[in-house]
């Protein structure tokens, strides 16, 4: 008779502990983690080679915007309720961090609209207690959780600090601000972000802001993108996140050049169709295989 039911061989094993990533065998035993390492007691009815793999526990969700809602709720319900034990903050562009006191109401009302947060619910649920990115860092850290977090760079929100609101949103950042905001980014990553994110869209954004004008990086330019797609490629570390839907050649000729740029992995979340072209998700798909 078995003594296990599966048994994951050779494995990277990411357990959400806090424990560098270390390569072991693992066995399953009705449903549960039985066995991590060692020398098994037994033999499992299934084996599966996850050689050159992560072994981690539960779902890890690429794309959320609990930014606020885990201030209050520490299972991100509903993902907590369903498996999911990592999720990754600060998709699209969006957050609150870096944020000016005076800007704080501001970026709160951007989520009433894309997020569909009711401002009084973040009025009473966020307790504002940074500026900076390390000080949000920190309070995250300092937040009750129940599942895993990481955090991209919300690009909007590194914009609007550097620049002010009105400029991020009508014209391309002065050499000056590339500079400060390559340093912020810089700053950021030491403190512990995954890399950054954008949402362009174009001028007739379909995801707008609150006001119905467009989300800042909605109009970012190609330059200031990669500006920080640089800082990436001087680290040798992150990742990005952009969710681009303007023109399909026009986007995937986009995403190439910022991942040479970069140098790093992007992560490209909508392949969109519509009614006149239902099959133009093949050629993303296609892309992608190449």
């Amino acid at each position: 008779m078995a003594e296990f039911d599966i048994h994951l061989k050779g494995g990277t094993i990411v357990d959400g502990t806090r424990v560098p990533r270390y390569r072991a065998d693992l066995w399953i035993k009705d449903g549960r983690i039985a066995q991590i390492g060692g020398r098994a007691t037994g033999f499992a009815r299934t084996t599966i080679d996850a050689g050159g793999l992560i072994v981690a526990p539960g779902f890890v969700d690429l794309h959320t915007h609990y930014d606020a809602q885990i201030r209050w709720d520490p299972w991100c319900t509903f993902s907590g309720w369903h498996g999911v034990t990592s999720v990754v903050l600060g998709n699209c562009g969006f957050g609150f961090a870096p944020v000016k006191p005076e800007f704080r109401e501001r970026s709160m009302l951007t989520m009433t609209r894309n997020e569909a947060i009711p401002i009084e619910t973040m009025r009473a649920g966020m307790h504002w207690d940074w500026e900076t990115i390390p000080q949000y860092l920190d309070s995250l850290e300092r937040a009750p959780k129940g599942i895993n977090c990481i955090q991209y760079l919300p690009t909007a929100s590194l914009m609007v600090y550097v620049m002010g609101l009105e400029a991020a949103k009508s014209r391309p950042a002065t050499e000056a601000e590339k500079g400060e905001m390559r340093r912020l980014f810089h700053e950021g990553m030491d403190a512990g972000l995954c890399g950054f994110s954008i949402q362009r869209l174009g001028p007739h954004s379909p995801q707008p802001d609150y006001d119905g004008t467009p989300m800042v990086t909605d109009t970012m330019c190609d330059e200031d993108i990669l500006n920080l797609a640089r800082v990436l490629r001087e680290r040798d570390e992150g990742i990005i996140q952009i969710t681009q839907v303007i023109s399909p050649k026009e986007d995937l000729a986009f995403q190439e050049r910022l991942a040479e740029e970069a140098q790093r992995p992007v992560l490209y979340n909508v392949i969109g169709a519509d009614t006149k072209n239902p099959r133009i998700h093949r050629r993303s798909m296609e892309w992608i295989e190449k």
